[in-house]
């Protein structure tokens, strides 16, 4: 019996997963359904660069058919009938074309579409930054709300300990029926918020198992600290180096780079294409008489060249032309709008860890404060109405230092977003 409780302990064991910061992180660049979706892209882009290189490959083609003729033409020459034809035609076929030269369209082609896998590339990059900073701040977001169920059952205890307290004053006549029911109000209102943060607690569980890639049925143990970290930052820095790093800064180089090529092609179309073919053809019948299988072979070099298409050439390189200006605006005002984004980010982490030492020196006493009024309400020195005031301050001042935690973390995480840091 006692083997089989010991297996049962660890198959339980086992199906739950423990993780750490980089645990998550790990589990999570492994299994998030948005990176995969990017992997996916990247995957496709690679196979359009295959498609754009089988431009300077030969095609190949091939073709039969069959044809019967109900009545053919019958030619007489000194009184003798001589068929024009045969009732059956049979004709196989296989041509080959390949283009000599284009002005360098194909190789423009094929650039765009290298340029579209770095962008893909680059994305998939992003994301995984995106999701890092997303886990980060989801996990820190799940240890300060375990220290929040942790800080309303502290609560609910210490009110359930004042609730005993005054039932026996009420009940020695010391206090009114009024302190009584106030006491047991405060008990039932702090259940409630046990309750709340507790199922916030579960719900954000859901979320984090969603971010993660993991299944919902799936069980997860977190373990991490809310220590702050000893680092500094130069917001000038901080700039210069999302300047360098961001990936869709590089993206936008690419998206000009596609213009430029566009343009390019669109200022070509103009020119003609210099294509060679061959064709090797087997019929029956081969001749103008008779029913035999006959072969030719047939080689043949022309210009491809466009006369007229409805100004469609003239409206496909304006077309071109203003997708370059689009994307030279476009990262311009991308440049200016990381800026704000790691400025605002810096801002953020410098307000948050100034908030946290205020926070933390206030909880600390607000916590004084609420020891020396339990004692003096149990000596009978202060009212019901000032324990409840101090209790609640007490509760309120641990959950700013609480939240101002997770500020900092978040904030700390956010600035690792905005430069485009890896790690």
């Amino acid at each position: 019996m006692l083997i089989f409780f010991v297996f049962l302990l660890g198959i339980t064991t086992s199906d739950t997963v423990h993780l750490t910061l980089d645990g998550a992180i790990d589990y999570g660049l492994k299994n998030n359904p948005e990176i995969e979706q990017s992997i996916i892209d990247l995957e496709r882009s690679e196979a359009k660069i295959g498609e754009a290189l089988s431009a300077y490959y030969p095609s190949f083609s091939s073709s039969g058919y069959f044809a019967y003729v109900s009545d053919v033409p019958v030619f007489e020459f000194d009184d003798m009938p001589e068929p024009m034809g045969q009732h059956k035609n049979y004709s196989v076929s296989l041509s080959l074309q390949q283009v000599l030269f284009d002005w360098g369209k194909i190789y423009s082609f094929y650039k765009m579409t290298d340029l579209r896998k770095d962008i893909a590339q680059l994305n998939l990059t992003r994301k995984r930054q995106e999701i890092r900073y997303s886990i980060t701040d989801a996990l820190y977001n799940l240890l300060v709300l375990k220290e929040m169920v942790v800080l309303s059952k502290e609560s609910l205890a210490q009110l359930r300990r004042h609730e005993g307290a005054v039932t026996k004053r009420y009940k020695a006549g010391l206090v009114p029926n009024f302190e009584l029911l106030r006491s047991k109000v405060q008990v039932a209102n702090i259940k409630q918020q046990v309750i709340e943060t507790e199922n916030g607690l579960n719900l954000a569980k859901e979320g984090f198992k969603m971010l993660l890639g993991m299944a919902l049925d799936k069980e997860f143990e977190i373990s991490g600290d809310l220590k702050i970290v000893d680092e500094d930052y130069n917001v000038e820095e901080l700039i210069d180096a999302a300047l360098e790093n961001r990936a869709e800064l590089k993206n936008m180089k690419n998206v000009e780079g596609i213009a430029k090529l566009g343009l390019d092609i669109a200022q070509r179309v103009f020119f003609p294409t210099l294509v060679a073919g061959a064709t090797y053809e087997r019929k029956k019948p081969f001749g103008f008489g008779g029913d035999e299988w006959g072969s030719t072979l047939t080689f043949n070099v022309g210009l491809q060249f466009p006369i007229f298409s409805g100004f469609k050439s003239k409206y496909q390189y304006k077309e071109a032309s203003l997708a370059l200006k689009e994307a030279q605006l476009a990262f311009d005002n991308l440049k200016k709008g990381i800026t704000v984004e790691v400025k605002q980010a810096y801002l953020n982490l410098q307000a948050a860890k100034e908030g946290i030492s205020a926070a933390r020196e206030n909880a600390s006493q607000a916590e004084k404060a609420f020891e020396i009024i339990e004692k003096r309400y149990r000596n009978g020195l202060v009212t019901n109405l000032e324990y409840l005031d101090t209790q609640l301050a007490q509760m309120q001042a641990k959950t700013n230092y609480l939240s101002a935690l997770r500020n900092y973390h978040s904030g700390r995480a956010a600035i690792y977003k905005a430069i485009g840091k890896e790690e």
